[in-house]
């Protein structure tokens, strides 16, 4: 599934709103303790576990959930939970954040950010209670997803403080596990941030994805949809817009050994653009043993080679 891309102007007006939180609790360094942004915006926090229907206790008028509009009578809430896998919740009438116990403790912190962007950013409110009908269409929920998702990201990483890191040293998987422990972040979302940050005007792409060899497949792995996330930067999206997550799986797939966690595998590839030109790239993938990344980053366009005759 590639990811949205959103309009520079959607950028700014969120990125104001999360610079203006940071200096709210005063720019701190990494990693951010988001316990300061709750505290900071009155939110309360709570759990429940989507394996046990006795958690929901409360009757929550309306949420949107997995796209879905959903109304809190609370056997079709906790059917909603199962059938769309949703991990984490935001109650904007109670301002309350729900998070799905069963999901890893390592996963709780994007979650959370995620939420906390939806309750900043005032816009999103419609969404919440499935006011009308442009608020229940996919292509406007996705876009919300989409712009929580770079909301946690500039959260969790500090905004600027990440960028400068980032753009330090190359590009590299070892560059995301060194950042990933300094703000406190998993791998993945590390990864993603990375692409978003240094990626505005050099093709990069990144894949999250299940074990590739045949050894260690994955009972979740979906052949139609081999990549979980396929991650296009802005220069890459505006450039390599025909080049698929099956492309790129395929092409990770022929280099990656059977080992089961550190490094699977690296190569140097070749993309073509939309132009129809020739690039080259360096791929390179790491096991994480619940999941693997991939980082692709653009090295130099191909030289054409012209023959001729004497």
């Amino acid at each position: 599934m590639k990811n949205l891309i959103l309009q520079p102007h959607v950028r700014q007006k969120i990125d104001a709103r999360v610079d203006r939180l940071l200096r709210d609790i005063d720019n701190p360094e990494p990693p951010l303790r988001v316990e300061e942004v709750l505290e900071l915006l009155r939110l309360d926090l709570a759990y429940y576990r989507s394996d046990d229907p006795g958690f929901i206790n409360e009757t929550i008028h309306r949420l949107t959930m997995a796209g879905k509009q959903v109304l809190a009578r609370p056997t079709l809430l906790l059917d909603a939970l199962k059938k769309f896998s949703v991990k984490a919740l935001y109650s904007p009438d109670r301002k309350r954040i729900l998070i799905d116990e069963t999901v890893p403790k390592a996963k709780h912190r994007w979650l959370q950010g995620h939420e906390v962007i939806h309750d900043v950013l005032d816009w999103h409110e419609p969404v919440h209670y499935g006011d009308n009908e442009l608020t229940v269409k996919q292509s406007c929920l996705d876009k919300v997803e989409a712009e929580a998702n770079y909301g946690a990201g500039q959260l969790l990483f500090l905004r600027q403080r990440f960028a400068v890191e980032a753009l330090d040293s190359p590009p590299s998987v070892e560059l995301v596990r060194n950042l990933a422990k300094t703000f406190g972040n998993t791998h993945a979302s590390t990864l993603w941030r990375l692409i978003e940050a240094t990626g505005r005007t050099r093709p990069m792409v990144g894949v999250i994805h299940y074990h590739p060899h045949p050894r260690f497949v994955s009972d979740k792995f979906d052949p139609a949809n081999p990549c979980r996330h396929f991650i296009q930067s802005d220069a890459f999206s505006a450039q390599f817009s025909e080049v698929s997550q099956h492309n790129v799986y395929d092409l990770l797939r022929g280099y990656c050994g059977p080992r089961k966690g550190g490094l699977l595998g690296e190569a140097t590839a070749i993309l073509t653009d939309d132009n129809g030109d020739e690039h080259e790239f360096s791929f390179e993938t790491f096991g994480f043993y619940h999941e693997c990344l991939t980082l692709g980053v653009h090295l130099r366009k191909r030289a054409v080679v012209v023959g001729v005759v004497a």
